[in-house]
């Protein structure tokens, strides 16, 4: 759950949990980056919203319930070989490095507001 979003970002739902089966047969059957499906057709048929959808994916990911489920702008798949895998590994690693920055330069800011400026440690 994030501070600030709980109702978007709370644990899955009964209904939810009772989706991830499909999601994961249908994800399953997109093998390669060439046959990703959007969120947006996913959330149609499946009565999601976006933030949710992406909880589901979590949630999937984490309990490995579809090995090498990747995502890029034009939606989620399977990936069909390992360099497709390491490709939205490096990806993935991209965006973190990016939001580690973003979080170490508001911690500064933070001096501004009264904060001590000290910033998170990551290994």
């Amino acid at each position: 759950m994030l501070k600030g979003f709980e109702k978007l970002t709370d644990e899955l739902t009964d209904d939810e949990l009772k989706k991830v089966p499909s999601i994961v047969k249908g994800i399953g059957k997109r093998i390669g980056k060439e046959n990703a499906v959007t969120s947006k057709i996913i959330c149609d048929k499946m009565n999601l919203i976006g933030v949710r959808l992406r909880k589901i994916i979590h949630f999937i990911r984490v309990n490995n319930l579809l090995y090498g489920l990747c995502s890029n702008s034009k939606g989620y798949y399977v990936a069909k070989n390992i360099q497709e895998l390491e490709d939205n590994n490096k990806s993935l690693q991209q965006r973190i490095t990016s939001q580690i920055e973003i979080l170490n330069a508001l911690e500064k800011q933070s001096v501004m507001f009264g904060g001590t400026g000290e910033q998170t440690d990551f290994e």
